[in-house]
């Protein structure tokens, strides 16, 4: 028999080959349309602007005294190429770094000069906007970080880490914007490797999906560890004073000048002694308990007392404390915790638990004694890495405490890792966290007050950790085609055309080798020519050696019964029912050591109905128990393949030859480079979540007015509300041509906005939409803003993730986020914002009284925490902000080498003293004049968001002068009215709806149409308003504007 092998190096060089030039060929189609030769207006820029260039500027860049090569003269107000515009750009430049005109040459009256850098700033924006515009068009675009994420969870069932894959961002401002999401060929293998993460990941969860591990871990061991504390602290303190006697001993008194001339540096006299107590006469031994090791180095004993000394008395404290014996109370870390962990309960999860979900529940208790303000536990993974997951108010007491249930997903990653703080697990205080400077201070200051220090304030009776099952959930659609292969257990044939069917086994010690038949067919009977167990060359099933039996039998008798064996030499057969099931058995009457099963099928016929055609090998010991590993036929590897790529790549049509490709792959993974049957199809699996038509978002069906198909209309419905592929109802209507109903796909936006899977639409657009990756961009200054911690972070974030999402299910005004007589919060961050009577970690709408500044985004911690720098605030940021986001009315980019301040750095000035200094320049003034009185009328919000009503600043020099004031946050919009505090500015802004409905419209078309926003997009985006305000700004009217749309079922 000739047999087909293929070259491994050969092929994997002609799949990456094929694969990348597929790839490629993809990535050209969304190269961007080219800005066209069209001549553009330059917007707002008339013959009053070129006159007053021309009177300051063309005496030295004229025709004849061209200055640094450029004339005046040669400024059109018609733009046509972009050096036309770069022309217009290097004036901007000049005018904003202050170079033109010259300083011996008449300047240009500061008023007109920033008018002139105002109207040119705003005129160059709106024509980047014009030569930049795509008309609509849309590039084909991979799946962005979210997208691929939720598309494997859709696919398997599983929760990826996609942190490796290339940024999202680029051109647009969206993560869905297509001209920004490409694919390099060196970030192929960052997607091969998440495949087969992802892969395995899935496998493991289906696996043990009825897998139960649950472990408690009670509390009381850190009153263990306290108590073992304290018996080094006693040991550590006898030895020492015991070596301190001896040290002063007059035998000593040589040593003792010897080792002080060592260590001069050292006051205390008796440091010496510990560091070479071997040299004294009449040292103590030292303890052999192995709780005291650290003795072998006494500068480890000195290391353990200097730290454990200063809060020794309050430590002891701990063993007066009640329940200790059944529970722990945690405190703040009062010393480092590799000596003595007081800040926190920790348990490290065993190594090789399934992954999956499990619940994590925690019996606490808040002490009697506990200040008001101490109310929250933190619970997360790595304690000293701070990955904070979730907070929880404390409502349970002494007498009756309180079970709190949270989540944890753990990955494979968690399960086989090797470093045990990957599945560390703990619970502390909220904000006591690692940094030591805080809770050192605030030891101090809460000693001062009460005498002792901070308070025990949380009792830990245990943890408890569970995996929750999932036998009863529906498999996701892609794993589904995936167990196929792992439920089935069968060895891999070659066939020739012969009819053989050969089997290696490597070495497989077994008995009995059984035939099974899954299919019968149309057939009475089914034939076998011959079966042939071959042992070191040999067959060793020849007739009369082992036993063959038939276990169906004939069609009036069933069980096991005689069968003539079939002959090589002659045209002789076995014959058997054709019934699925156990259908042949050979018995070798012992255990031998098995090389290659070989089945011959009958090829006397030109027919086949009558041969074997679809079977189960298994390889059994005398027992019956299955030997050596088994792997699917080549038709269950196509079935398989064909229906995963069926699901990975959203229903679009699949080649033949890629599948062929595959099936190459797979076998070549087995016999080439040995891999077992679950690498190999983990292998192959990851090449299909890595190819083009898995990770692109494809749309194929471009016609002469780039309508795309229905099936693609639910795709891109899907991802642009789900941001995740399309689930069945969707796909069904789309097959069946009702999708494209604009009754039908109003309802399914409704459905979709329905879903919980629209959470990550309505974040991910927000969080771009208002900039709050500035969130990241610094640290906080938790000295100054000490009611400011991680936990805060969080919910502060999540405020705004929540309102909008509020806003969106209950279909309310967007105007609601510019003024509102309510918040969305939790009790945590009722705290931080001083709101009483709001108990629960859940966020939920609370009413507001009047004058309350909270409410709307300008009520918001996130919002003026994005305008500072985690120090002070910054009216500037805000200004600039509000500008863009709520107004509508972005300023033009800050110029280039704006001239520096550094002479005020000394000086001890007011917020408004300050940047008033900045706008005596007219390259400043012309965007500060409409930016500062905004952000102005933000100061009462500090640096972290909490009401003030006075500001400071300290001289960072040697004197530290330190000037207070109390804020003024009046102001005058800029060419528009005057406002005597916060409260009037919000009524202004709140009052800008049609400039704010512009701005979130822009916003949902660039984030759902996955391309920048163009200068012909006017026309839709005042047709969306406009509808939108009919229906009073109802946040679901935007959505619903765009789908109906034409231009959303256009390529």
């Amino acid at each position: 028999m000739a047999r087909l092998y293929f070259s491994v190096s050969r092929f994997r060089a002609s799949l990456e080959a094929a694969f990348l030039s597929s790839l490629l060929t993809l990535i050209s189609m969304t190269a961007m349309v080219g800005a066209s030769e069209t001549s553009h207006a330059l917007s707002g820029i008339n013959s009053r602007h070129l006159d007053l260039l021309n009177t300051h500027c063309k005496s030295c860049h004229n025709e004849k005294k061209s200055k640094g090569k450029f004339r005046i003269d040669e400024l059109s107000l018609t733009i046509q190429t972009t050096n036309d515009a770069e022309r217009w750009q290097k004036v901007l430049n000049a005018l904003n770094a202050g170079e033109m005109p010259p300083e011996d040459e008449e300047q240009v009256p500061p008023l007109e000069k920033a008018d002139l850098v105002d109207d040119l700033g705003l005129a160059m924006v709106t024509l980047r906007k014009k030569m930049s515009d795509r008309h609509g068009a849309i590039a084909m675009s991979r799946l962005n970080r979210r997208e691929y994420r939720n598309t494997l969870r859709e696919l398997l069932g599983v929760e990826i880490n996609v942190s490796q894959l290339p940024p999202d961002h680029g051109l647009g401002n969206y993560d869905t914007s297509g001209s920004s999401l490409y694919i390099s060929s060196n970030q192929i293998e960052s997607y091969l490797e998440l495949g087969r993460e992802a892969v395995e990941e899935a496998i493991d969860r289906y696996l043990a999906r009825g897998v139960t591990v649950k472990h408690r871990h009670e509390g009381e061991e850190l009153t263990k560890k306290y108590q073992a504390h304290f018996k080094k602290w006693d040991a550590s303190t006898k030895w020492r004073s015991e070596l301190a006697k001896a040290g002063v001993q007059t035998v000593n008194e040589k040593i003792y000048k010897s080792l002080k001339t060592k260590h001069p540096s050292r006051q205390d006299k008796h440091l010496p002694f510990y560091l070479h107590f071997d040299e004294i006469s009449g040292a103590p031994a030292v303890p052999n308990d192995s709780a005291f090791r650290f003795f072998d180095n006494p500068t480890r004993v000195d290391q353990f007392i200097s730290a454990s000394a200063p809060n020794h008395s309050y430590l002891k404290r701990y063993l007066n404390l009640p329940k200790i014996e059944q529970g722990a109370f945690i405190t703040i870390p009062t010393i480092h915790p590799n000596q003595l962990p007081t800040g926190y309960v920790e348990y490290h999860l065993p190594p090789g638990w399934p992954p999956g979900k499990y619940k994590v529940r925690f019996r606490v208790a808040r002490a009697d004694n506990a200040p008001e303000d101490r109310r929250f536990l933190e619970f997360g993974l790595r304690v000293r890495n701070v990955d904070l997951l979730s907070a929880h108010e404390v409502t349970g007491t002494m007498e009756d405490p309180q079970i709190i249930e949270t989540s944890l997903e753990i990955t494979r990653k968690h399960s086989l890792g090797e470093n045990r703080d990957e599945r560390q697990i703990y619970l502390r205080e909220k904000g006591m966290h690692h940094q030591f400077h805080y809770p050192r201070k605030v030891f101090a200051e809460t000693k001062k007050r009460n005498g002792y220090g901070p308070e025990y304030v949380f009792w830990i009776d245990w943890l408890e950790v569970e995996r929750v099952t999932t036998e009863d959930q529906p498999l996701p659609e892609g794993m589904q085609a995936v167990v196929q292969l792992l439920n089935s257990e069968k060895l891999v044939e070659e066939r020739s055309d012969e009819g053989l069917f050969i089997h290696q086994t490597d070495g497989i010690k077994a008995q009995k080798i059984r035939i099974i038949n899954p299919d019968a067919g149309n057939n009475d009977f089914l034939h076998l020519r011959e079966v042939q167990v071959m042992s070191g060359g040999k067959n060793i099933a020849l007739r009369g050696t082992a036993s063959q039996s038939s276990t169906h039998g004939n069609e009036n008798e069933r069980g096991a019964k005689s069968a003539i064996d079939g002959d090589m030499t002659s045209i002789n057969h076995t014959s058997n029912m054709a019934e699925s099931g156990e259908w042949w058995e050979v018995d070798l009457g012992r255990e031998v050591l098995i090389d290659e099963v070989r089945i011959y099928n009958r090829n006397d016929s030109p027919t086949t109905e009558s041969r074997l055609k679809n079977y189960i090998l298994e390889i059994l010991d005398s027992k019956g128990n299955p030997q050596g590993e088994n792997y699917p036929r080549t038709t269950e590897l196509v079935d398989c393949f064909q229906k995963f790529l069926t699901q990975a790549f959203r229903g679009q049509a699949v080649d033949q030859s890629f599948i062929d490709r595959l099936l190459n792959y797979y076998h070549n993974k087995r016999k080439v480079d040995g891999l077992k049957h679950r690498e190999a199809l983990t292998s192959t699996l990851a090449i299909v979540l890595s190819s083009p038509m898995f990770l692109y978002k494809s749309e194929f069906s471009l016609k002469d007015q780039q309508i795309i198909s229905q099936q693609e209309l639910a795709q891109r419905l899907s991802y642009f509300l789900w941001s995740a592929p399309a689930d069945a109802t969707l796909i069904n209507l789309a097959n069946t041509g009702k999708l494209s109903d604009s009754k039908v796909l109003r309802q399914q936006t409704d459905r979709l906005i329905d879903d919980p899977r629209s959470t990550a639409m309505i974040h991910g657009l927000v969080h771009q939409w208002l900039d709050m990756e500035r969130l990241d961009f610094f640290n906080v200054n938790l000295i100054k803003h000490r009611t400011y911690d991680n936990s805060v972070k969080m919910a502060v974030r999540d405020e705004v993730y929540e309102t909008s999402s509020f806003l969106l299910k209950e279909n309310r005004s967007i105007t609601e986020l510019l003024s509102a007589d309510y918040v969305v919060i939790n009790s945590l961050l009722a705290q931080f914002y001083g709101i009483p009577d709001v108990e629960g970690d859940h966020f939920r709408r609370v009413a507001l009284p009047k004058n309350s500044p909270r409410g709307g985004l300008l009520g918001m911690a996130a919002i003026h925490l994005m305008g500072g720098n985690g120090d002070e605030s910054s009216p500037v940021e805000r200004g600039a902000w509000v500008l863009r986001k709520l107004l509508h009315q972005p300023p033009p980019p800050a110029p280039a080498n704006v001239p520096n301040l550094a002479r005020l750095s000394d000086k001890v000035l007011t917020t408004r003293d300050r940047l008033k200094a900045h706008q005596e320049l007219p390259q400043c003034a012309s965007c500060h004049r409409k930016i500062d009185p905004i952000g102005f009328g933000l100061e009462n919000f500090d640096a972290v968001g909490l009401w003030r009503t006075e500001n400071s600043y300290e001289n960072p020099g040697k004197d530290q002068e330190k000037k207070t004031w109390k804020i003024d946050s009046s102001g005058q919009i800029h060419r528009g009215p005057f406002f005597s505090n916060y409260f009037g500015l919000r009524d202004h802004i709140a009052s800008q709806k049609d400039a704010f409905a512009n701005s979130f419209t822009s916003a949902v078309i660039e984030y759902g149409m996955g391309r920048p926003i163009g200068f012909s997009d006017q026309t839709l985006i005042n047709e969306i308003v406009k509808q939108s305000k009919d229906k009073n700004y109802t946040l679901r009217s935007f959505f619903h504007a765009l789908i109906q749309h034409e231009n959303f079922k256009q390529k």
